[in-house]
C-alpha cells in the first residue's frame, strides 16, 4: 500500500526539547505552536504540584500582613527608630529555586522549631543587616551602600534582630500551635545550603523593609512538610468557621416585580356558633378600639408584622411597629 504523500509527521524527538533554546509549545489538543505567537510560558514541575490552593494562600497572605504589621512595631522599638515593613508576596516554590535566588553576599539564618521537623531559612539583605548593626552600635542607621558579608562579631550583634523576627513569626501561630524558634547557623550565600531536598516545596514570604535611608528585602522560607501540621489545623479551623457563619441573604433585582399576597387581620373576639348563625345583614358587632393598634400584617399566610391601621389621605395605611421572626425568615430583613 502506497504511503499517503499528504501525511505530515508531527512527531518530535526528545532532543528537540532539551537542545533547543526556544523550546516548542504544544496546545492542550497536541497542536504545535509555531513562530512568535505572543504566548507567555512558565516552567512547571508536575511531579511537585502546588500543595495549597489560591484560597488557602489568600488566607495565609492575610495572616502574613498582620505579622508584618506587628513585626514592624516590635523592630521599631528594638532599633529606637521607625522601621517599615511591607508584605510583597506569599508564594510556594521549589527549595532549589529559592536557594538559587539568594543573592551573594547575603545574610541567611538557619532556624528550626523545637516542636516541628525540618530547617527553615531567614534571608535578609546584607546591606540592611549591616545597617542594623550600625544602629545597634549607636549609629544613625546609614552605612556605605556597598554590599558585603558580615564579620563574626557583626553576626553576633545582628542575631538579636533576627531572633525578634523569628519569635514574632512563631507568635502568629500560637492560636493553633505553640512554637519555639532556635537559630542553628548562618550562611552568606545560598550555593551551599542543603537543609531540604532540592525538589521540596517551600512557602516563601517576601517583605520589603526600610528604615532611615536604607531599604532591602527580607524573606522567610519554610518547607511545607515542616508547616503542614500547623497549616492543616489552621485551614481546617478557618473552613469550619466559614461553614458555621450563616450567609446573609442576597437580594436580586429580578425579585422586585414578584407579586406577593398581603392581608391584615385582628384577633377580635370569640362568638358562639348559635350567635354566629343568627347574624344577619345590618347587624352591628362591637369591637374594642385597642384592636386598631394590634393589627397583624400577613404575607403569604405568615404573620410577619404587627402595627396600627388607619387612614392616610384617601387611602388605608398600615404602620409597622414590630416585626415577627417569620418576617426575617421570609424576606431577610429586620424592621424595628
Amino acid at each position: 500500500m502506497a504511503a499517503d504523500s499528504n501525511f505530515e509527521d508531527e512527531s518530535f524527538d526528545l532532543s528537540e526539547i532539551e537542545g533547543s533554546s526556544e523550546q516548542p509549545i504544544f496546545l492542550h489538543d497536541g497542536t504545535k505552536v509555531s513562530g512568535n505567537s505572543g504566548l507567555s510560558c512558565k516552567k512547571y514541575d508536575f511531579t511537585n504540584p502546588i500543595v495549597l490552593s489560591d484560597a488557602d494562600l489568600s488566607k495565609l497572605r492575610t495572616k502574613s500582613e498582620q505579622f508584618a504589621y506587628y513585626l514592624a512595631g516590635h523592630l521599631s522599638m528594638f532599633l529606637r527608630t521607625e522601621f517599615n515593613l511591607e508584605l510583597e508576596d506569599l508564594t510556594a516554590d521549589l527549595y532549589s529555586n529559592f536557594t538559587q535566588s539568594i543573592k551573594t553576599p547575603s545574610c541567611v539564618t538557619m532556624f528550626k522549631m523545637q516542636e516541628l521537623n525540618g530547617v527553615c531559612l531567614l534571608d535578609v539583605n546584607s546591606h540592611l543587616s549591616a545597617t542594623v548593626v550600625d544602629r545597634i552600635l549607636g549609629g544613625r542607621g546609614s552605612t556605605n551602600p556597598e554590599e558585603r558579608g558580615l564579620t563574626d562579631i557583626e553576626k553576633a550583634l545582628v542575631e538579636d534582630f533576627n531572633q525578634i523576627i523569628l519569635q514574632e513569626w512563631c507568635k502568629q501561630w500560637e492560636s493553633t500551635m505553640s512554637l519555639t524558634p532556635s537559630i542553628i547557623g548562618s550562611e552568606s550565600t545560598g550555593k551551599f545550603l542543603q537543609t531540604s531536598p532540592s525538589d521540596a516545596m517551600v512557602l516563601i514570604m517576601s517583605m520589603e523593609a526600610s528604615f532611615g535611608d536604607v531599604s532591602g528585602p527580607m524573606r522567610i522560607a519554610v518547607p511545607y512538610y515542616t508547616m503542614e501540621p500547623v497549616l492543616s489545623r489552621l485551614l481546617a479551623a478557618a473552613t469550619s468557621e466559614e461553614k458555621k457563619a450563616p450567609k446573609p441573604p442576597r437580594w436580586h433585582e429580578v425579585y422586585d416585580n414578584i407579586p406577593v399576597q398581603v392581608s391584615a387581620e385582628w384577633d377580635a373576639f370569640e362568638l358562639s356558633l348559635r350567635d354566629l348563625t343568627n347574624l344577619d345583614v345590618d347587624d352591628v358587632i362591637e369591637m374594642d378600639s385597642s384592636l386598631i393598634e394590634k393589627t397583624k400584617l400577613r404575607i403569604e399566610n405568615r404573620t410577619c408584622f404587627t402595627g396600627e391601621v388607619g387612614l392616610e389621605g384617601e387611602k388605608v395605611a398600615f404602620q409597622v411597629n414590630e416585626s415577627i421572626a417569620d418576617a426575617v425568615k421570609l424576606i431577610g430583613k429586620n424592621h424595628g
